[in-house]
């Protein structure tokens, strides 16, 4: 069982990385073939069904070749 404050962490992790996704125009299917997930996947992550893993941080990381701050980093 996640604390409340886990959960606001992982929710913040989730609205970085689609934020990132949206911001370069990669649709839930371009940033599944990236990242090896499929798109249903991605969207229970995104919309709060399924948790958030460190796994899935990595593959967006490692796919896009960018650096764990500029995933997290706000405009």
């Amino acid at each position: 069982m996640y604390t409340k404050e886990e959960k606001e962490i992982m929710k913040k992790f989730v609205q970085y990385i689609k934020k990132f996704r949206k911001k370069n125009n990669y649709s839930r299917n371009l940033f599944a073939e990236k990242t090896d997930y499929q798109r249903e996947h991605i969207a229970k992550v995104e919309t709060g069904k399924r948790n958030l893993t460190l796994k899935y941080v990595i593959r967006t990381i490692i796919a896009y070749k960018i650096s764990i701050q500029e995933l997290f980093k706000d405009e």
